[in-house]
């Protein structure tokens, strides 16, 4: 077994490895095969250090809750952090809208979109119940871009909600999940929250907005969690063909694998205190982790920022 650096947070005391792994990617493998590569995913993981692990009921409609549950429920509860979120509820019984699954493979639930006290409470008990882990240390907000009116929602009911489950000591931490600046800084300005899970607008590809943000989290002691640093695979696309061909050239020049670029961009910002990634391939777990121990000079930031790839 290998080990990662830690970073406390500033106000609990939780650390954070470095790396972190997301269960996102898992609901784009189906079956028993998939159960199995999932927990192939989770074991390589732990063995290589990493002791924060995420997930949520939306993602695959609980199957991703219920295969990362599995690689952890033998763990000792107290070696790990653990994180899920509220906002998007399941329903067994279709008695709801279901809203749209960006998914392949699936459970058999309806994800419906509930900002209410007891929808709150109730997604993120059931979402213990699909783990089979009985505590989580962290619990997100999120789902804010795919429900209808959910950043008013959650801003009017489900913040609060959430901020009483953690009153209540049902959970240690709250925060809110969003892909972009303009909704994290509705909850910063809003909300005293713990964490930040910035899952779009804060990679090196795209980070242009996201100053403000982490400025207002590094003043209130709030930690980031810098999710989706290949942007869920959108990172490797022909559009983006002219960023990576300017990152590339920079990175041959001194030495540096892009990768390594990619995963390290957003640890050199001191409100971070992981980076969240999910992968459906054991073989990219140890890819991703020696791309964590990279050695990346400080003149290489500086040439990215002279070429405008780097904004602050």
């Amino acid at each position: 077994m290998t080990s990662l650096s830690k970073r406390k947070h500033p106000r609990h005391d939780a650390w954070f490895t470095e790396l972190s792994l997301g269960a996102a990617s898992w609901s784009g493998l189906g079956g028993a095969e998939g159960d199995q590569i999932a927990a192939k995913v989770v074991e390589d993981a732990w063995d290589a250090g990493v002791r924060y692990f995420d997930t949520a009921p939306y993602y695959g409609s609980g199957l991703c809750e219920r295969r990362l549950g599995t690689g952890l429920v033998w763990k000792a509860p107290s070696d790990f952090l653990l994180s899920t979120k509220v906002g998007i509820n399941l329903d067994p019984f279709g008695r709801g809208a279901s809203v749209n699954r960006h998914y392949r493979h699936h459970a058999g639930f309806a994800p419906i979109c509930d900002y209410s006290e007891s929808g709150i409470r109730q997604s993120f008990e059931t979402s213990l119940h699909r783990m089979g882990i009985p505590s989580a240390d962290i619990a997100y907000m999120h789902g804010l871009s795919i429900c209808d009116g959910g950043i008013e929602a959650a801003l009017e009911t489900g913040m609060p909600a959430l901020l009483r489950l953690r009153e209540a000591g049902h959970v240690r931490m709250v925060g809110v999940g969003a892909n972009t600046p303009a909704i994290a800084m509705a909850f910063l300005e809003r909300y005293d929250i713990d964490l930040l899970l910035f899952a779009g607008g804060f990679s090196l590809m795209d980070h242009k907005g996201a100053e403000a943000v982490i400025a207002a989290c590094s003043n209130r002691d709030i930690g980031v969690i810098a999710a989706s640093p290949f942007a869920s695979g959108r990172y490797f696309l022909d559009e983006n063909t002219a960023f990576r061909g300017r990152l590339q050239s920079l990175c041959t020049a001194f030495g540096v694998p892009e990768n390594a670029a990619v995963i390290q961009f957003a640890l050199r910002y001191p409100p971070v205190l992981s980076v969240l990634w999910s992968t459906k391939n054991p073989a990219n777990v140890a890819r991703t982790v020696a791309a964590l121990h990279e050695h990346i000079p400080v003149g290489f930031w500086d040439a990215l920022r002279d070429d405008k790839l780097l904004g602050f």
